[in-house]
């Protein structure tokens, strides 16, 4: 199996999550959701969803606790939505980059 193809899964995974956030969690969650990518197993049966979420911490932490809470529903919507043989396997991780990226930024600015 090709990385084009992983790529093209990964992709669509990731706008079924978003839809699924969109549809179902926008107004329920007290934290701002993104959902920043989606790496594919090469197997395509497992999927790691990285997610943005802006908020305090409290915020955050309830929003992807509900996130997990949802993990079943969140799956049965993507094998709804991918066309795939098997619905891959869901395990969301917090995308922490960005807070990264801002703290390098200001420890620069320091300098």
């Amino acid at each position: 199996m090709g990385i084009a193809r992983q790529e093209r899964v990964a992709e669509a995974v990731r706008a079924a999550v978003a839809g699924f956030i969109i549809l179902n969690m926008a107004n329920s969650t007290p934290g701002f959701i993104t959902v920043a990518k989606v790496k594919m197993a090469p197997d395509l049966k497992l999927a790691t969803v990285y997610f943005t979420i802006y908020g305090s911490k409290a915020d955050v932490a309830f929003t992807f606790k509900t996130l997990e809470k949802q993990s079943a529903r969140i799956r049965y919507h993507v094998g709804q939505e991918v066309p795939l043989k098997y619905v891959p396997e869901l395990r969301f991780f917090i995308d922490d980059s960005l807070e990264y990226t801002d703290k390098i930024s200001r420890v620069m600015k320091d300098l």
